[in-house]
């Protein structure tokens, strides 16, 4: 299957018996493209954050837990998560506000990383449950009581 050219999200979805342990020696990798998409993002104040969330992630992985991934407060980051999902098929994505080639690129570079490592998996993109797009709000009929006073 060919990837799209833009994606809001990029799944990877490991198959056969794999578990969240099985991505401990192929983390450290996936965490530094990460990083290194996020570095216009990165706070001059917190250097050590991206080491620290990396042991943190490592720790979770070892146990055969899923790990918090890496998903920062600044708006226009990339973000690695873990999703709650069904045990016997653990997944991650990428994603970002804007559909971009950016989540794409990444998606298809771990997706790369993951059949070196014989590793079994899908990729699936846009699958996040967003919801119906909304539009602007409604404008109340005239007369519907909307602030206006009349004073007489």
């Amino acid at each position: 299957m060919t990837p799209p050219v833009k994606a809001r999200s990029g799944h990877l979805i490991l198959e056969g018996r794999q578990t969240y342990a099985d991505l401990t020696r192929v983390y450290p990798d996936i965490h530094r493209k990460v990083v290194e998409a996020n570095r216009p993002f990165a706070k001059e104040s917190e250097p050590l954050l991206p080491e620290v969330l990396l042991e943190e992630n490592l720790r979770d992985l070892r146990a055969g837990r899923k790990p918090a991934g890496y998903n920062r407060s600044e708006p226009f980051a990339l973000r690695l998560i873990f999703p709650i999902c069904d045990r016997k098929h653990p997944e991650f994505y990428f994603s970002k506000p804007a559909r971009c080639q950016e989540v794409v690129q990444i998606t298809e570079q771990v997706s790369q990383l993951l059949k070196r490592r014989g590793m079994k998996h899908t990729v699936e993109y846009d699958r996040l449950p967003l919801g119906v797009p909304r539009g602007l709000p409604p404008v109340p009929p005239v007369g519907s009581g909307t602030g206006s006073i009349s004073i007489g």
